[in-house]
Protein backbone atom coordinates (compact mmCIF):
# COMPACT_ATOMS: atom_id res chain seq x y z
CA UNK A 1 0.00 0.00 0.00
CA UNK A 2 2.65 2.21 0.99
CA UNK A 3 4.83 1.43 -2.06
CA UNK A 4 1.63 1.62 -4.46
CA UNK A 5 1.25 5.51 -2.67
CA UNK A 6 4.87 6.40 -3.03
CA UNK A 7 4.82 5.87 -6.84
CA UNK A 8 1.70 7.66 -7.52
CA UNK A 9 3.38 10.52 -5.33
CA UNK A 10 6.31 10.22 -7.55
CA UNK A 11 4.42 9.96 -10.68
CA UNK A 12 2.31 12.83 -9.58
CA UNK A 13 5.74 15.10 -8.76
CA UNK A 14 7.00 13.89 -12.74
CA UNK A 15 3.69 15.05 -14.18
CA UNK A 16 3.89 18.60 -12.26
CA UNK A 17 7.38 18.93 -13.76
CA UNK A 18 6.40 18.00 -17.00
CA UNK A 19 3.46 20.60 -16.70
CA UNK A 20 6.05 23.44 -15.42
CA UNK A 21 8.83 22.90 -18.21
CA UNK A 22 6.05 22.76 -21.25
CA UNK A 23 5.35 26.17 -21.67
CA UNK A 24 9.67 26.46 -22.03
CA UNK A 25 10.68 23.51 -23.26
CA UNK A 26 11.90 24.57 -26.72
CA UNK A 27 13.96 27.29 -25.35
CA UNK A 28 15.44 24.71 -23.09
CA UNK A 29 16.33 22.77 -26.02
CA UNK A 30 18.05 24.70 -27.95
CA UNK A 31 20.15 26.29 -25.10
CA UNK A 32 21.35 23.00 -24.55
CA UNK A 33 21.58 22.35 -28.39
CA UNK A 34 24.09 25.54 -28.46
CA UNK A 35 26.07 24.66 -25.70
CA UNK A 36 26.71 21.50 -27.41
CA UNK A 37 27.14 23.23 -30.55
CA UNK A 38 29.50 26.23 -29.10
CA UNK A 39 31.38 23.81 -26.43
CA UNK A 40 34.60 23.59 -28.24
CA UNK A 41 34.48 27.68 -28.81
CA UNK A 42 33.86 27.51 -25.32
CA UNK A 43 36.64 25.33 -24.39
CA UNK A 44 38.90 27.69 -26.52
CA UNK A 45 38.04 30.45 -24.52
CA UNK A 46 38.53 28.69 -21.32
CA UNK A 47 41.78 27.96 -21.95
CA UNK A 48 42.82 31.18 -23.27
CA UNK A 49 41.25 32.89 -19.50
CA UNK A 50 41.06 30.42 -17.27
CA UNK A 51 37.87 30.59 -15.62
CA UNK A 52 34.64 28.74 -16.07
CA UNK A 53 32.17 31.70 -15.68
CA UNK A 54 33.80 34.35 -17.40
CA UNK A 55 34.76 31.88 -20.45
CA UNK A 56 30.68 30.86 -20.77
CA UNK A 57 29.43 35.04 -20.22
CA UNK A 58 31.85 36.25 -22.70
CA UNK A 59 30.91 33.51 -25.29
CA UNK A 60 26.79 33.98 -23.63
CA UNK A 61 27.33 37.89 -24.73
CA UNK A 62 29.38 37.77 -27.89
CA UNK A 63 25.93 35.49 -29.14
CA UNK A 64 23.60 37.73 -27.95
CA UNK A 65 25.15 40.56 -29.50
CA UNK A 66 25.27 38.87 -32.87
CA UNK A 67 21.64 37.80 -32.68
CA UNK A 68 19.87 40.84 -31.15
CA UNK A 69 21.51 43.84 -32.68
CA UNK A 70 21.25 42.45 -36.33
CA UNK A 71 17.28 42.07 -35.28
CA UNK A 72 16.80 45.42 -34.16
CA UNK A 73 18.06 47.08 -37.58
CA UNK A 74 16.69 43.82 -40.15
CA UNK A 75 13.30 44.01 -38.59
CA UNK A 76 11.90 47.53 -38.93
CA UNK A 77 13.79 47.02 -42.67
CA UNK A 78 12.15 43.84 -43.52
CA UNK A 79 8.51 45.42 -42.00
CA UNK A 80 9.38 48.08 -44.26
CA UNK A 81 10.10 46.43 -47.17
CA UNK A 82 6.94 43.86 -46.62
CA UNK A 83 4.48 46.53 -46.56
CA UNK A 84 6.03 48.40 -49.91
CA UNK A 85 6.00 45.10 -52.01
CA UNK A 86 1.84 44.81 -50.91
CA UNK A 87 1.44 48.07 -51.66
CA UNK A 88 3.54 47.29 -55.55
CA UNK A 89 1.45 44.52 -55.73
CA UNK A 90 -1.89 46.32 -54.99
CA UNK A 91 -1.17 48.72 -57.74
CA UNK A 92 -0.04 45.89 -60.35
CA UNK A 93 -1.77 45.25 -63.16
CA UNK A 94 -1.04 41.34 -63.66
CA UNK A 95 -4.00 41.44 -66.52
CA UNK A 96 -1.58 43.29 -68.67
CA UNK A 97 1.69 41.56 -68.02
CA UNK A 98 -0.26 38.04 -68.06
CA UNK A 99 -1.90 39.24 -71.55
CA UNK A 100 1.76 39.57 -73.45
CA UNK A 101 2.12 35.68 -72.65
CA UNK A 102 -1.67 34.64 -72.82
CA UNK A 103 -4.72 35.64 -75.23
CA UNK A 104 -8.57 36.48 -73.86
CA UNK A 105 -9.92 34.91 -71.24
CA UNK A 106 -6.86 32.93 -69.40
CA UNK A 107 -4.50 36.01 -68.64
CA UNK A 108 -7.66 37.64 -67.09
CA UNK A 109 -8.58 34.28 -65.12
CA UNK A 110 -4.76 34.14 -63.81
CA UNK A 111 -4.65 37.72 -62.66
CA UNK A 112 -7.54 37.04 -60.45
CA UNK A 113 -5.61 33.85 -59.19
CA UNK A 114 -3.08 35.75 -58.75
CA UNK A 115 -4.78 39.01 -57.11
CA UNK A 116 -6.56 36.50 -54.49
CA UNK A 117 -3.13 34.66 -53.80
CA UNK A 118 -1.11 38.07 -52.72
CA UNK A 119 -4.51 39.08 -50.57
CA UNK A 120 -4.72 36.15 -48.87
CA UNK A 121 -0.79 36.11 -48.16
CA UNK A 122 -0.31 39.81 -46.78
CA UNK A 123 -3.23 39.59 -44.28
CA UNK A 124 -1.40 36.18 -42.82
CA UNK A 125 1.41 38.33 -42.61
CA UNK A 126 0.22 40.99 -40.89
CA UNK A 127 -1.91 38.83 -38.22
CA UNK A 128 1.57 36.92 -38.00
CA UNK A 129 3.50 40.81 -37.03
CA UNK A 130 0.75 41.08 -34.86
CA UNK A 131 0.43 38.38 -32.88
CA UNK A 132 4.85 38.49 -32.49
CA UNK A 133 3.83 41.94 -30.92
CA UNK A 134 1.07 40.44 -28.71
CA UNK A 135 3.13 37.42 -27.42
CA UNK A 136 6.51 39.75 -27.38
CA UNK A 137 6.92 39.43 -22.90
CA UNK A 138 6.36 35.75 -23.81
CA UNK A 139 9.11 35.78 -26.13
CA UNK A 140 11.87 37.42 -24.47
CA UNK A 141 10.88 35.50 -20.94
CA UNK A 142 11.48 31.86 -23.51
CA UNK A 143 14.58 34.12 -24.92
CA UNK A 144 16.16 34.90 -21.39
CA UNK A 145 15.63 30.71 -20.56
CA UNK A 146 16.99 30.07 -23.43
CA UNK A 147 20.36 32.61 -22.43
CA UNK A 148 20.15 30.85 -18.67
CA UNK A 149 20.13 27.37 -19.82
CA UNK A 150 22.74 28.01 -22.81
CA UNK A 151 25.12 29.76 -19.77
CA UNK A 152 24.94 26.14 -17.65
CA UNK A 153 25.01 23.80 -20.31
CA UNK A 154 28.52 25.57 -21.89
CA UNK A 155 29.72 25.73 -17.99
CA UNK A 156 28.90 22.19 -16.84
CA UNK A 157 28.55 20.14 -20.43
CA UNK A 158 30.93 17.96 -19.30
CA UNK A 159 29.01 17.32 -15.60
CA UNK A 160 25.54 17.34 -17.61
CA UNK A 161 27.17 14.32 -19.99
CA UNK A 162 28.48 12.58 -17.25
CA UNK A 163 24.96 12.45 -14.83
CA UNK A 164 22.68 11.47 -18.29
CA UNK A 165 25.33 8.81 -18.68
CA UNK A 166 24.61 7.81 -15.09
CA UNK A 167 20.92 7.39 -15.26
CA UNK A 168 20.62 5.91 -18.59
CA UNK A 169 19.09 2.47 -18.24
CA UNK A 170 21.45 1.57 -21.92
CA UNK A 171 24.56 -0.39 -21.79
CA UNK A 172 28.14 1.64 -22.31
CA UNK A 173 28.66 0.89 -26.26
CA UNK A 174 24.94 1.48 -26.61
CA UNK A 175 24.90 5.10 -24.92
CA UNK A 176 27.83 5.45 -26.98
CA UNK A 177 25.85 4.53 -30.03
CA UNK A 178 23.41 7.33 -29.44
CA UNK A 179 25.70 9.48 -28.51
CA UNK A 180 27.69 9.00 -31.59
CA UNK A 181 24.25 9.44 -33.50
CA UNK A 182 23.16 12.80 -31.83
CA UNK A 183 26.67 14.20 -32.20
CA UNK A 184 26.55 13.24 -36.17
CA UNK A 185 22.74 14.57 -36.83
CA UNK A 186 23.64 17.58 -34.88
CA UNK A 187 26.25 18.46 -37.34
CA UNK A 188 24.68 17.47 -39.90
CA UNK A 189 21.89 19.86 -39.20
CA UNK A 190 23.85 22.72 -38.17
CA UNK A 191 25.73 22.45 -41.60
CA UNK A 192 23.91 20.94 -43.94
CA UNK A 193 20.73 22.08 -43.61
CA UNK A 194 20.91 25.40 -41.37
CA UNK A 195 24.29 26.94 -42.82
CA UNK A 196 24.12 25.70 -45.85
CA UNK A 197 20.12 27.37 -46.37
CA UNK A 198 21.94 31.09 -44.98
CA UNK A 199 24.86 30.48 -47.58
CA UNK A 200 22.23 29.69 -50.70
CA UNK A 201 20.23 33.12 -49.21
CA UNK A 202 23.11 35.39 -49.10
CA UNK A 203 24.28 33.90 -52.41
CA UNK A 204 21.15 35.16 -54.00
CA UNK A 205 21.03 38.31 -52.06
CA UNK A 206 24.32 39.13 -53.16
CA UNK A 207 23.22 39.11 -56.99
CA UNK A 208 20.44 40.86 -56.00
CA UNK A 209 22.21 43.68 -54.53
CA UNK A 210 24.45 43.36 -57.90
CA UNK A 211 21.37 43.44 -59.83
CA UNK A 212 19.92 46.27 -58.75
CA UNK A 213 16.46 44.11 -57.84
CA UNK A 214 14.27 46.20 -54.73
CA UNK A 215 13.75 44.15 -51.58
CA UNK A 216 16.75 42.39 -51.76
CA UNK A 217 16.78 41.99 -47.64
CA UNK A 218 13.79 40.35 -47.93
CA UNK A 219 14.37 38.47 -50.59
CA UNK A 220 17.46 36.61 -48.73
CA UNK A 221 15.58 36.50 -46.00
CA UNK A 222 13.07 34.42 -47.32
CA UNK A 223 15.45 32.35 -49.77
CA UNK A 224 17.72 31.65 -46.29
CA UNK A 225 14.35 30.12 -44.87
CA UNK A 226 12.89 27.84 -47.86
CA UNK A 227 16.57 27.14 -48.29
CA UNK A 228 16.40 25.30 -45.04
CA UNK A 229 13.47 23.33 -44.94
CA UNK A 230 13.87 20.12 -46.93
CA UNK A 231 11.57 19.83 -50.35
CA UNK A 232 11.10 23.49 -50.25
CA UNK A 233 14.85 25.31 -51.49
CA UNK A 234 15.49 28.81 -53.01
CA UNK A 235 13.92 27.95 -56.40
CA UNK A 236 10.55 29.25 -54.72
CA UNK A 237 12.59 32.73 -54.77
CA UNK A 238 14.94 32.89 -58.03
CA UNK A 239 12.52 31.35 -60.11
CA UNK A 240 9.20 33.23 -59.75
CA UNK A 241 11.34 36.48 -59.14
CA UNK A 242 12.92 35.66 -62.72
CA UNK A 243 9.95 35.31 -64.51
CA UNK A 244 8.66 38.05 -62.92
CA UNK A 245 11.51 40.34 -64.26
CA UNK A 246 11.26 38.75 -67.84
CA UNK A 247 7.31 39.73 -67.70
CA UNK A 248 8.25 43.64 -66.63
CA UNK A 249 10.81 43.88 -69.75
CA UNK A 250 14.32 43.39 -67.45
CA UNK A 251 15.13 40.70 -69.74
CA UNK A 252 19.08 40.65 -68.91
CA UNK A 253 18.06 40.48 -65.14
CA UNK A 254 15.55 38.16 -65.32
CA UNK A 255 17.57 35.81 -67.17
CA UNK A 256 20.47 36.02 -65.41
CA UNK A 257 18.67 35.41 -62.26
CA UNK A 258 16.89 32.07 -63.62
CA UNK A 259 20.59 30.88 -64.88
CA UNK A 260 22.47 32.07 -61.44
CA UNK A 261 20.08 30.54 -59.14
CA UNK A 262 19.51 27.17 -61.48
CA UNK A 263 23.71 26.89 -61.99
CA UNK A 264 24.68 28.44 -58.95
CA UNK A 265 22.62 28.77 -56.01
CA UNK A 266 20.64 25.79 -55.85
CA UNK A 267 23.61 23.44 -56.98
CA UNK A 268 24.84 24.53 -53.39
CA UNK A 269 21.96 22.61 -52.00
CA UNK A 270 22.30 19.69 -54.32
CA UNK A 271 26.17 19.20 -53.30
CA UNK A 272 26.89 20.24 -49.92
CA UNK A 273 23.43 19.14 -48.22
CA UNK A 274 23.84 15.03 -49.32
CA UNK A 275 27.49 15.51 -48.82
CA UNK A 276 27.12 16.60 -44.99
CA UNK A 277 24.11 14.41 -44.35
CA UNK A 278 25.73 11.40 -45.48
CA UNK A 279 29.16 11.99 -43.92
CA UNK A 280 28.51 13.37 -40.61
CA UNK A 281 25.74 10.81 -39.73
CA UNK A 282 24.70 7.15 -40.60
CA UNK A 283 21.10 7.98 -41.25
CA UNK A 284 20.54 7.50 -45.31
CA UNK A 285 19.51 10.91 -46.86
CA UNK A 286 15.90 10.29 -47.44
CA UNK A 287 15.11 9.02 -44.08
CA UNK A 288 17.09 12.18 -42.91
CA UNK A 289 14.85 14.24 -45.54
CA UNK A 290 11.23 12.54 -44.10
CA UNK A 291 12.42 12.83 -40.36
CA UNK A 292 13.27 16.37 -40.75
CA UNK A 293 9.75 17.19 -42.83
CA UNK A 294 7.47 14.96 -39.95
CA UNK A 295 9.85 16.40 -37.00
CA UNK A 296 8.84 20.24 -38.07
CA UNK A 297 5.08 19.34 -38.19
CA UNK A 298 5.32 17.61 -34.51
CA UNK A 299 7.60 19.72 -32.75
CA UNK A 300 8.15 22.80 -35.03
CA UNK A 301 11.64 24.34 -35.19
CA UNK A 302 12.85 22.39 -32.89
CA UNK A 303 12.22 19.21 -35.22
CA UNK A 304 14.56 19.80 -37.61
CA UNK A 305 16.91 17.93 -34.84
CA UNK A 306 14.36 15.86 -33.22
CA UNK A 307 12.94 14.15 -36.09
CA UNK A 308 16.04 12.90 -37.88
CA UNK A 309 16.93 11.83 -34.22
CA UNK A 310 14.44 9.96 -33.21
CA UNK A 311 14.45 8.15 -36.53
CA UNK A 312 18.24 7.76 -36.23
CA UNK A 313 17.83 5.32 -32.60
CA UNK A 314 15.26 3.46 -34.07
CA UNK A 315 17.26 2.49 -37.10
CA UNK A 316 20.15 1.61 -34.37
CA UNK A 317 17.61 -0.24 -32.37
CA UNK A 318 16.22 -2.37 -35.14
CA UNK A 319 19.56 -3.08 -36.09
CA UNK A 320 20.23 -4.62 -33.13
CA UNK A 321 17.46 -6.71 -33.40
CA UNK A 322 18.26 -8.10 -37.06
CA UNK A 323 21.38 -8.91 -35.06
CA UNK A 324 19.89 -10.90 -32.28
CA UNK A 325 21.31 -8.64 -29.84
CA UNK A 326 18.11 -6.64 -28.48
CA UNK A 327 19.16 -7.79 -25.15
CA UNK A 328 22.45 -6.08 -25.52
CA UNK A 329 20.77 -2.59 -25.53
CA UNK A 330 20.63 -3.02 -21.80
CA UNK A 331 23.46 -5.46 -20.67
CA UNK A 332 26.25 -3.43 -19.06
CA UNK A 333 29.53 -3.60 -21.28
Amino acid sequence: MKQGLASLFILGIFLLAFFVLRPIIIPIIFGLLFGYIFSPVYKRIKRLLGGSNISAFILLGSLTVLIVVPLIFLIPMLGRQIFEIYVLLQNTNFSEILGRFFEGDLATSLAIHIDNIFGNIFPVLVGGVSDFLRDLPVFLLQFAVFLFTFFFALRDLDKLTAFLSDLSPFSKSTAKKFLEEFRGITNAIVFGQVLIGIVQGLALGAALLFLGVPKALLLTVITSIVSIIPVLGSWLVWLPLGIILLATGKVFSGIFIILYGALFVSLIDNFLRPYFLSKRSNLPIVLSVIGTIGGLFVFGIAGLLLGPLILAYVLIILDFYKQGKLNELFTPR
